[in-house]
């Protein structure tokens, strides 16, 4: 399972962590310490970090199952005829993982890869520990209930809760006195009700009452719902050790049929693996891509996207920006598959969660890169990404002071010690940023009007072209960008305003030939401007004249029908994506 989970989704992986953050400090301690679970919460973005080398990440998580595993087949003494029970609980460890999607950017829950495997583990544990006492001293076995709720409620939250009920079931289970085991029941039920409660009015007062019960367990739920199906591994996880400690000691009528059953229990394990691993092309997509850019492998980006059928917005933003670094979007930007698929996730998907504020950034709009991080690190948490950006957000902005602050506390995590050095070098002489492959680009593209804030209602493509097209600057890499923006907008006055700039910051060159068809298409149907004498190119023009002759052809026809029809003609040209688009 957890070579799968490296070979299949090493992208996805690597994000948690960026997603992540453990700080080595007392204080990263004690604020995890300030909700029930806080042990487990620690030690999970302890763990998760590790996913910064994928393959080392996951062979962790599949010791921890290893070790599950026996801890199972020891506390319920599972038969040698079935040790592929032990699996229903790790395999519904796996699903939390591999069918999460789009929920690794909204969950709040810190570490959460980890956390459910090291609270199965702890608990299950800690049973194992009650049957030895109660197999001791069956009064000890009573406090050991007791003990476990108290102190395993504040260490680790739900799964505290879950060991005094595994305890509370096996107690019947355990030769002995049946009144002890009833009263060791009640009791269990008793400190399983009350702990919860006594802790959220004397302890944890940033835990909602509502989820005091289940606290460690990730929350799915946005502000336009819950999804509780999410939570079904989780219920057959607990339902199965609650089974496993109900038939502790137990003679299986079944035990001649073992075979064939395992058989069956694996292959239908198998299949529920293979039926909900979370498997969306543009979100597996989008994972890489990011990377890329991270990287500043804008090839990679490039060619990442044209694989994808039909793209989100995400990735057509992503791609539309590593063809402008690569000096190739006024001539190849309608040369890959276009549109704005939304998100295959239940819930609304804004891409400015999940890459809106790296794009910000890369178009220069600092501002909106650092509220956006600053947001994000008070609703969902702080990470290593969001200290990374407001690290660069900070330099770029001369702010030498906070950009200080951030490196600070990324120098205390196990694996960005060279990346702070880098970024330190920076802070003592500023001219280095000149040089450097990710931020010399940023630079050109920092404008002196842009230093305000306002609201982008959350829709980041159309707010940054819209800001981005009204935009009149000399700066000939600036003028270009907002010549794409007023480009990609269909708004022609704005175009020919961006496209007489760009003639004359670049007098003498060719024009790209997005910004030729564009022109040429707008001459040939408004009278606004006079394109005869643009030096247009021969296959510009006669395309041109390809596609408003076929164009004639469905007059009065449904535009989908027109659409169809012309887009394996002219789907890489302007003409088309300004007739069809919406």
């Amino acid at each position: 399972m957890a070579v799968l989970l490296a070979a299949i989704e090493p992208d996805m992986l690597w994000r948690v962590q960026e997603l992540n953050l453990y700080v080595n400090t007392p204080l990263f301690f004690r604020q995890c310490m300030v909700t029930s679970g806080g042990l487990l919460l620690w030690l999970g973005a302890y763990l998760t970090q590790f996913f910064y080398y994928p393959a080392l990440g996951a062979s962790l998580l599949g010791l921890c199952w290893i070790v599950l595993v026996f801890l199972l087949l020891r506390t319920f003494s599972i038969s040698s005829r079935w040790p592929v029970v032990a699996l229903v609980p790790v395999t519904m460890l796996l699903l939390t993982i591999v069918d999460s999607g789009y929920w690794i950017y909204y969950l709040k829950l810190r570490g959460h890869f980890f956390v459910a495997t090291l609270g199965v583990m702890t608990a299950v544990a800690l049973t194992w520990g009650y049957r030895r006492l109660a197999a001791w001293s069956l009064a000890a076995g009573v406090l050991c209930v007791v003990v476990t709720a108290v102190v395993g409620y504040p260490l680790f939250g739900f799964y505290g809760l879950l060991a005094a009920l595994l305890m509370a079931v096996i107690s019947w289970r355990i030769e002995g006195n049946r009144r002890v085991a009833l009263v060791t029941t009640v009791v269990a039920l008793i400190v399983i009700t009350a702990v919860p409660l006594v802790c959220y009015h004397t302890l944890y007062h940033e835990t909602n009452i509502v989820n005091i019960y289940w606290t460690s367990l990730p929350v799915f739920r946005t502000s336009h719902g819950s999804y509780p199906a999410y939570h079904i591994p989780y219920v057959v996880m607990v339902l199965t050790l609650v089974a496993m400690a109900v038939f502790y000691r137990r003679n299986v009528s079944l035990e001649s049929f073992h075979k064939p059953l395992s058989i069956a229990l694996l292959a239908v394990l198998t299949l529920s693996t293979v039926i909900f691993w979370y498997k969306d092309t543009n979100f597996h997509c989008e994972l890489r891509m990011s990377r890329a850019v991270n990287q500043l492998d804008w090839e990679r980006v490039v060619a990442l996207s044209a694989d994808v059928e039909s793209p989100t917005t995400d990735i057509c933003m992503m791609r539309n920006l590593a063809l402008f670094r690569l000096g190739r979007q006024g001539s190849e930007m309608y040369a890959y598959p276009q549109g704005n698929c939304p998100p295959a996730a239940p819930f609304p998907v804004r891409t400015l969660q999940v890459d809106g504020k790296q794009l910000y950034l890369n178009y220069g709009l600092v501002n909106f890169c650092f509220r956006w991080c600053i947001e994000d690190g008070v609703e969902l948490g702080w990470s290593v990404e969001g200290l990374k950006l407001l690290t660069k957000c900070a330099l770029l902005s001369g702010e030498r002071s906070a950009a200080l602050k951030f490196i600070s506390l990324l120098r205390k995590t196990a694996f960005h010690s060279q990346w702070c050095n880098r970024y330190e070098n920076y802070l003592r002489d500023g001219r280095l940023m000149a040089s450097d492959p990710e931020l010399r680009p940023i630079l050109y593209l920092l404008n002196a009007d842009d230093d305000y804030l306002t609201s982008d209602n959350g829709d980041i493509r159309h707010f940054m072209l819209d800001h981005l097209a009204s935009a009149n600057s000399l700066n000939p890499v600036y003028q270009e960008l907002a010549l794409l923006a007023a480009l990609q907008l269909r708004n022609r006055q704005l175009f020919w305003m961006q496209f007489y700039q760009y003639t004359e910051l670049h007098p003498g060159e060719r024009a790209p030939r997005h910004y030729q068809e564009a022109a040429c298409l707008f001459g040939r149907l408004y009278d606004e401007v006079d394109t005869s004498r643009m030096p247009f190119d021969a296959q510009v023009v006669s395309r041109c004249n390809e596609f408003l002759t076929a164009m004639q052809q469905y007059d009065g026809q449904p535009r989908e029908t027109a659409a169809a029809a012309l887009y394996s003609r002219f789907h890489d040209t302007y003409y088309y994506h300004y007739t069809f688009d919406e």
